[in-house]
């Protein structure tokens, strides 16, 4: 079965700095992915990229075999609020997107 979620080399610059820098990863259905790591590690641009949010200077993204960014009309509804048990998503915790959250959330 292919992968839900499948990143290949991807790389997001912002000016001079490095966001994203060589990032790999495979999300097999079932599975569950937890991206942790430093305010300014990347976590979050690696998630938008994913999202079809913000295109990678370089790499190659596909959810449900699709691409985020040219296939978003086909990827939104699987990873969208309709979500119903065993079904494979992409989400982000409450309160990891929000600029200012009500509570502290660890993302």
């Amino acid at each position: 079965m292919p992968p839900v979620i499948e990143v290949r080399n991807l790389h997001k610059r912002y000016g001079n700095n490095v966001a994203v820098d060589d990032v790999s990863l495979t999300v097999q259905e079932g599975e569950i992915l937890g991206i942790l790591g430093p305010n300014g590690a990347g976590k979050t641009t690696t998630v938008e990229c994913v999202e079809g949010l913000r295109a990678p200077d370089r790499g190659e993204i596909k959810v449900f075999g699709l691409d985020p960014l040219r296939d978003r009309a086909e990827v939104t509804p699987r990873s969208s609020n309709s979500w119903r048990p065993g079904t494979p998503t992409v989400r982000r915790p409450p309160g990891c997107s929000s600029p200012r959250p009500r509570s502290r959330a660890t993302c």
